[in-house]
């Protein structure tokens, strides 16, 4: 048997599922249209760890695309343009890390990434992108300032991946519930994998991927920080969607949210949270600060 019949006998049988590389970027069939087309550029790095006072990136992969402003269709990914680039850290690789990613001592020593490239790549984006852009944002700020003032949104947040049926938001589950998989774990696999998830159709809306990131990124966001919290009160922050921030020099530990319903949002703190009414700070807080590093800046 043949692997397309194969295949047939396969996608026939409720007892089984396909999963199929992901394909070439020249065989994504895309196509133009005469719509507004911007530019956009996909960011993942590899590093020396998940802390971002401590820990370096030490792989940083830069894919541009281009989209139609609307309808989110991407029309033409530049891979000839693409950069993928090791950087040698100030602190030695931990094992645990290098069990991750496959990037060791010897592989960074005497590597340093191409700042000129970077500052052309990304200052030609209308967008930056990066699946889970609390992580890549703060890390990539840290080396190379151009990232301070660009407009980000997140493949990972920016989507309603619980709408859709899925129970994780990981590049790679997602992919492989819409039955693809990609060499994982490697800054340029990585964001080409991602850059084919913003093509692709959400499994239940089957809206394109990136008109959705772009509808939720646009949105005018604040953030919310719930101060004074009891302990007890930390389970329901957490389901809430709230992250923990554990303060510094001036500012107060607090748990925070980014909402489009502020209002809504205070009301559900008072209603749930606090004993007896408190007043909320209030943050806007743009595209060129979501994520960052800067966010209560």
């Amino acid at each position: 048997m043949d692997i397309l019949n194969a295949e047939r006998a396969l996608a026939a049988s409720p007892n089984h599922r396909i999963l199929k590389r992901i394909p070439d970027a020249a065989d994504w069939n895309l196509t133009a249209t005469s719509g507004d087309i911007r530019r956009a550029l996909f960011v993942d790095t590899e590093t020396t760890g998940l802390n971002h006072d401590t820990d370096e990136v030490i792989e940083l992969a830069l894919l541009p695309f281009e989209y139609e402003r609307d309808s989110g269709v991407i029309v033409r990914v530049l891979e000839d343009e693409a950069y993928s680039g090791l950087r040698q850290p100030s602190i030695p690789i931990p094992v645990e890390s290098a069990k991750v990613h496959g990037i060791t001592d010897a592989d960074v020593a005497g590597k340093t990434v191409d700042a000129n490239r970077v500052e052309r790549l990304v200052s030609s984006a209308q967008l930056i992108i990066a699946h889970n852009a609390g992580f890549d944002r703060p890390m990539v700020e840290k080396h190379w300032q151009i990232f301070e003032r660009m407009n980000w949104a997140c493949s990972l947040n920016d989507i309603e991946w619980r709408d859709e049926g899925l129970s994780s938001g990981k590049l790679d589950y997602i992919l492989m519930r819409m039955g693809w998989f990609y060499d994982a774990h490697r800054a340029l696999g990585d964001a080409l994998a991602g850059a084919f998830l913003l093509h692709s159709a959400l499994p239940i809306s089957k809206r394109v991927t990136m008109q959705a990131l772009l509808q939720c990124a646009r949105r005018p966001l604040k953030a919310l920080r719930a101060e004074n919290t009891a302990y007890e009160a930390r389970a329901a922050l957490k389901q809430r969607g709230y992250r923990w921030d554990p303060g510094d020099i001036g500012r107060q530990k607090a748990w925070w949210i980014l909402t489009d319903d502020a209002a809504g949002e205070i009301a559900w703190l008072n209603s749930e949270i606090y004993s007896a009414p408190v007043e909320v700070p209030v943050i806007n807080m743009p595209a060129t600060r979501r994520y960052s590093s800067r966010l209560w800046t």
